[in-house]
């Protein structure tokens, strides 16, 4: 079954010219927006071939989405993601091209895209085009603008109140066109009965608060929510063009997987303090993992590669048959198996059923390599917690009272 959804794009009252370009495909599971630069004729003809690159595509992208929903795993999710980068390679270097070879250097779109299948969508993004989710009243915001005052308020140089009051505002840091090879943000989700997600440019997302856009998504069918938002930008003066499109998804077949997933976003140690965009870009090297009650995670003396998370149930961790402790929900293991594989001090068991998620070094390695921002904040978190670890251990070196609750993650690692 196909997801209800809605589209609507506006002119506005300042632009002479419309450069937005939509496109949904309900049927292959694509929706897209984008928003073209570089004045009249020129913007207009980098979005729609933005459009046209991602529709020449859409049976491809169908077939790695189908391969997903038939089986769920970190590859088949991967596929998609990597196929919604190809395109994107695609497009902008047919963008680039075109611009060179007519003089029309600096033609240029943003883009933001979601590919729905097997109950979960995944999110392609570049420029300051917006996607947001809509869940159990409340609104996430799932991509950072790539832009000039963005950077600024993430590194800590701005304000977001400067940031909306900047001239600099709108100046975009990454677009498709801009050269022959980009860099997208991709990210995925977990579907739940419910959701919704809104795709939109500037025009809409400039003058319109997510307070507002919670209020119209929430209400009524998608097509009512979408007349509902552009009806909202024009009354604020409509000073740029207006594309909007509503998406209802489907939930995931298994529900309550879904949600396990869908709280680990929220409440893992590694998310703290990162925007639910970035959240949705981790979550991309995580490996998934369900257990029943013996099922052994590591093992030891065996070489490791990964740490460990536990998102639902307990685990054993044993060393020499003994049982050193108990760990439950959000706790850790393996940590140091993130910087060398040395055979694992510990074998961990389950205790009951549940689930964890896992981060090879190597996942972390390309991650770091492809998102040096996102990855430098990762390893500040896992710096800090490789600190507590040592810290335990020099207390135990110097015959100080540590509790062995406190060192058993440390003794599960390799």
């Amino acid at each position: 079954m196909n997801p209800r959804w809605a589209a609507l794009t506006d002119v506005g009252k300042k632009r002479e010219h419309n450069e937005d370009n939509h496109l949904a495909l309900p049927e292959s599971g694509l929706f897209l927006v984008a928003d073209g630069v570089g004045g009249r004729a020129c913007g207009e003809v980098a979005s729609a071939m933005c459009v046209e690159t991602f529709a020449s595509r859409a049976g491809d992208l169908k077939n790695r989405l189908d391969d997903y929903a038939r089986e769920r795993s970190i590859d088949t999710r991967n596929a998609v993601l990597t196929e919604l980068d190809a395109i994107s390679q695609l497009a902008t270097r047919r963008i680039y091209e075109s611009a060179e070879s007519q003089n029309k250097k600096g033609m240029t779109t943003t883009l933001v895209a979601v590919a729905i299948g097997g109950g979960a969508a995944f999110v392609v993004h570049v420029g300051d085009s917006r996607a947001y989710l809509v869940r159990e009243g409340e609104i996430r915001q799932l991509t950072e603008d790539h832009s000039m005052v963005n950077e600024l308020v993430r590194s800590g140089k701005m304000t977001w109140a400067e940031a909306r009051a900047s001239r600099h505002r709108h100046v975009i840091t990454r677009a498709l066109g801009l050269y022959p090879t980009v860099q997208p943000s991709l990210g995925s989700f977990d579907l739940l009965p419910g959701d919704r997600i809104l795709l939109c440019s500037d025009g809409c997302s400039d003058v319109v608060s997510p307070e507002r856009m919670l209020q119209f998504i929430g209400e009524g069918d998608p097509k009512n929510a979408s007349e509902k938002l552009v009806e909202a930008a024009l009354d604020r003066g409509g000073p740029d063009n207006i594309t909007t499109i509503v998406v209802e998804p489907l939930g995931s077949p298994r529900t309550d997987e879904a949600v396990v997933r869908a709280r680990t976003l929220e409440h893992l140690f590694l998310f703290e303090d990162m925007p639910y965009a970035a959240r949705l870009q981790v979550a991309r090297i995580m490996q998934e993992h369900w257990f029943a009650p013996g099922d052994t995670l590591v093992v030891e003396g065996e070489p490791g590669a990964s740490m460990y998370i536990v998102t639902e149930g307990e685990v054993l961790v044993l060393a020499g048959g003994v049982e050193l402790a108990r760990l439950g929900q959000n706790e850790h293991f393996g940590e140091l198996a993130l910087v060398d594989r040395l055979p694992r001090s510990a074998t961990v068991q389950a205790a009951t059923f549940g689930s964890a998620v896992s981060i090879s070094n190597e996942a972390l390695r390309d991650f770091c390599l492809a998102e040096p921002g996102l990855g430098t904040i990762l390893l500040w978190k896992l710096l800090r917690v490789l600190g507590q670890r040592l810290r335990h251990a020099n207390a135990r070196l110097v015959g100080d009272s540590v509790d062995v609750e406190e060192l058993a993650p440390d003794l599960g690692s390799d």
